[in-house]
């Protein structure tokens, strides 16, 4: 799969645009609320008409400004699934599901048994949703859009109701639909944990400008990525195999932030944290409040540690210097 856009869409005094190309992976959406990003899954998905430029779906058109061409949303293959699921409160959980299934080609339909087999709803079928938990409700919205088999899954916030349990519960869900169903999706996240615990890749946004845009590790080391987190947020993407004691599973990251590394200059031994990783420093940046943000290059990848500057100075610090970098895996 490939999505290929080029976009400029006003909104009052908001201006959306920039260009991206999605592969067939999972990609997140990210930066502070009123950047755009819910305005561009609207675009992506036919909601709203750009002002000028292109979208085009594995090489079909969906919108073209030059040509006049803008494919309605209901023609798209582009699945949407927004934060509030969007249930229709008058029917069964079945009912809803059909509907989706009904409005879809033939061709592109998958059995509705098998979809709430997959994400564990069989049992609720009959069920109203009204007497639906919020995971419940987010599992009947995804069963809903994969019926009618979407080339492209767009997801609005998805966790905005969940709490840290079912958050990562639903996080397992999207990763397995993915790997099953071999499901394209651009996703709305607001935590910088959640974008590394599923996303091959991401686009940053700021002020309706694509600030950064790429695969995971490499996009969140950009200047410009990280002046979208907030400080106590800096750090990276590593994968989750680097690092002893997490609970990631193959595929995955886990963003380790820079406030959770220490480092010594000197071996460490007889230490309860289970991660000790022999790093090389690439830079140093002075940061305010008196701190400095290293940047580490390791065999688990690049990463960060925030020291104060009388740190830096006391040890030494200077890039190209061998450090060792200690990590609690209960942080991450």
């Amino acid at each position: 799969m490939t999505l290929d856009a080029n976009i400029f869409l006003r909104q009052g005094r908001f201006v959306l645009e920039g260009h991206f190309a999605l592969p067939g992976q999972i990609t997140a959406l990210f930066g502070p609320s009123g950047s755009g990003k819910s305005s561009l899954l609207s675009v992506i998905a036919g909601l709203k008409r750009i002002g000028r430029g292109h979208v085009a779906l594995n090489g079909r058109v969906l919108d073209d400004s030059a040509a006049r061409i803008h494919v309605p949303a209901h023609r798209r293959d582009v699945g949407v699934v927004f934060q509030d699921a969007r249930l229709f409160p008058h029917m069964t959980v079945a009912g809803n599901i059909a509907f989706a299934w009904r409005r879809a080609p033939a061709g592109h339909r998958r059995a509705i048994e098998e979809v709430a087999q997959f994400f564990d709803i069989a049992p609720l079928l009959d069920r109203s949703v009204r007497h639906l938990s919020g995971g419940e409700k987010s599992r009947v919205a995804l069963a809903r859009a994969l019926v009618a088999a979407p080339e492209l899954l767009l997801l609005d916030e998805p966790f905005a109701a969940l709490d840290g349990t079912r958050r990562r519960t639903f996080i397992r869900v999207l990763l397995d639909m993915h790997r099953t169903f071999r499901l394209p999706m651009l996703i709305v996240v607001h935590d910088i944990g959640d974008v590394a615990a599923l996303a091959a890749s991401v686009i940053g946004l700021q002020d309706g400008r694509i600030v950064a845009a790429g695969p995971l590790a490499e996009t969140v080391r950009a200047t410009a990525f990280r002046k979208l987190l907030d400080a106590r947020d800096i750090g990276a993407a590593l994968p989750a195999g680097a690092l002893r004691g997490t609970n990631a599973q193959n595929g995955e990251h886990v963003w380790l932030r820079a406030d959770n590394v220490l480092l010594t200059t000197q071996l460490p031994r007889e230490l309860s944290a289970r991660n000790v990783v022999e790093s090389r420093i690439v830079t140093l940046h002075r940061e305010v409040n008196d701190a400095v943000l290293v940047e580490l290059e390791s065999p688990a990848g690049f990463f960060f540690a925030r020291i104060t500057t009388d740190a830096a100075s006391e040890l030494g610090l200077v890039p190209g210097r061998t450090v060792w970098a200690v990590v609690k895996a209960h942080l991450l």
